[in-house]
């Protein structure tokens, strides 16, 4: 990232907290510039942003249960700051947890697992303009993502409400 080799298992628990309110003001800005973006018709991008959130959010997630287990996810922690599908995964198993009565089981983790992959796949073409040979070419300004693009950012809002309402109790 910056050109030197990072440690991130390596902070700080003092500093801990400074990288949750971080996180957590990024996550605020991503979504509302996403909501922006969508207002104004670029739904490619605002989707985007949206999923950018939900891997924010992640990092945020993996932050705070190191601050509350100090060493107990110091393998996670640098996962959360490099490893996108990684970050998906965890907040769709968050998100999907929130949910009352909601499945779990190895069937749940494959779907979980393919999700975050689709969702990394879609954050690419909703940036940026590609040519399948197949399906043609790939425009992230077209109204296609309009309404994909309106439930990413509802459910990325929905999954920062619900998980920052458990985490305040914990």
């Amino acid at each position: 990232m910056l050109g030197c080799e990072w440690r991130y298992d390596m902070i700080q628990a003092e500093d801990l907290q400074e990288g949750i309110e971080l996180c957590r003001q990024n996550v605020d800005r991503l979504l509302e510039d996403a909501s922006i973006l969508y207002e104004s018709g670029s739904y490619g991008h605002a989707q985007a942003l949206a999923i950018l959130a939900m891997e924010e959010y992640a990092k945020k997630i993996v932050l705070v249960a190191q601050k509350t287990h100090p060493r107990r996810f110091d393998e996670k922690i640098g996962r959360a700051f490099g490893d996108h599908d990684f970050k998906l995964q965890l907040a769709l198993d968050m998100l999907i947890k929130e949910f009352p009565g909601a499945p779990s089981g190895e069937e749940v983790a494959r779907i979980v697992m393919d999700t975050a992959r689709k969702l990394s796949s879609l954050k690419q073409v909703s940036l940026y303009v590609d040519y399948d040979s197949n399906l043609g070419w790939f425009d992230p300004n077209k109204a296609d993502y309009k309404n994909i693009a309106a439930v990413q950012i509802v459910y990325t809002k929905e999954l920062v409400q619900r998980v920052d309402s458990w985490l305040e109790r914990i």
